[in-house]
């Protein structure tokens, strides 16, 4: 396991990556398209990177696929998303 703020970190960098690509297209798709189009690279990160937000909060699975592709949508929707989770744990 991460230690939890490095998996902050890097989750919260993964975010902004996901930001800034969908901003570099934005202009070429619509508002619906553009969210899925976060979505997509969201998850493509997660795969990529082996990113897991639910693994590196210390939850284990016997499917870590199951883990990227939901860290993948999770870190799509931004750093808010993010920061809510980090706070339910720390209650």
């Amino acid at each position: 396991m991460e230690r939890p703020m490095e998996a902050l970190q890097t989750l919260v960098f993964m975010s902004v990556v996901v930001e800034f690509l969908v901003a570099v297209f934005r202009h070429l798709v619509s508002k619906k398209g553009s969210d899925l189009v976060s979505i997509l690279v969201g998850i493509t990160l997660c795969f990529a990177y082996e990113v897991g937000i639910f693994s590196s909060l210390g939850l284990r699975t016997k499917y870590p696929f199951i883990d990227y592709f939901f860290s993948g949508i999770i870190i799509s929707r931004g750093s808010n998303a993010l920061s809510e989770l980090f706070k339910l744990r720390h209650r």
